[in-house]
């Protein structure tokens, strides 16, 4: 069965269940760079002092912006590609190459994000020392009732309240900060994953409509050289003298 539909006074299209399918793997995809947008707008708005801000940087917050603006603009290429996938070859070919760069630079960010989570003691224990500030250690001696990082003499807030105790009963901050950002970053990469295969996704059927695209303009080269082929046998050679046998995809620009 041909992948492609035509009637008797209008060209040939690709038939519209395989570009319905496209279109829904390709919102699919917008719809992350939408989220990406408004998860950047979102964080944008976190307090200086909320302790999410010690895993959403700044730094993040604009890498979330730009990732979407970027989403938004290639799935803009599929929808111009997917509206005239046979007259517009470059525009699909160009929105297959900007996704895949898509599922590269995301697959690194998920996997940088998990290692991340590997790591977690080293790192958030040498923040705690040197990086953050006493409303950040504050906010986890507080909701933890903990003191310092590995105890009391790591680097405390002594007006949190849970730092007046006795130092034999007081623990340090250290488990209730890995399992804050472990729990933060797992949700984090989980997400980028997910984004991920929805890309994946938009690329595949991306292809697949340029295979088809590409098959159905074979198929119109041969079936014109045939016809042409036919007038051969039938028109003397005098009236044919002057026409020229239609190009092959290959030679049209």
């Amino acid at each position: 069965m041909r992948a492609v539909s035509v009637s008797v006074n209008s060209p040939m299209t690709v038939k519209l269940s395989i570009r319905m399918s496209f279109g829904a793997l390709l919102a699919l995809y917008l719809g992350t760079g939408i989220a990406a947008l408004s998860a950047g707008g979102y964080f944008i708005h976190t307090e200086e002092n909320s302790r999410r801000s010690i895993i959403v940087t700044k730094n993040v917050v604009v890498l979330l912006f730009v990732a979407g603006a970027y989403i938004i603009l290639n799935a803009i290429v599929g929808v111009i590609a997917g509206l005239s996938p046979l007259s517009r070859k470059r525009w699909l070919q160009a929105y297959i190459w900007l996704t895949g760069i898509t599922i590269i630079v995301e697959t690194v960010a998920g996997i940088w994000l998990w290692l991340r989570t590997l790591n977690i003691g080293d790192l958030y224990g040498h923040n705690w020392r040197h990086l953050w500030s006493d409303n950040f250690k504050r906010s986890f001696q507080d909701s933890g009732q903990c003191c310092g990082y590995l105890g009391p003499l790591d680097g405390p807030v002594m007006s949190s309240p849970s730092c007046q105790l006795q130092a034999d009963h007081v623990f340090g901050c250290m488990a209730s900060v890995q399992k804050y950002a472990q729990g933060y970053l797992t949700y984090i990469y989980s997400g980028v994953f997910v984004f991920v295969f929805l890309s994946l996704g938009a690329m595949v059927s991306g292809m697949v409509l340029l295979i088809i695209r590409n098959d159905e303009e074979r198929w119109r080269w041969t079936r014109a050289n045939a016809i042409f082929r036919s007038m051969e046998k039938s028109t003397p050679d005098s009236i044919i003298a002057g026409k020229h046998r239609p190009a092959s995809p290959d030679q049209s620009p």
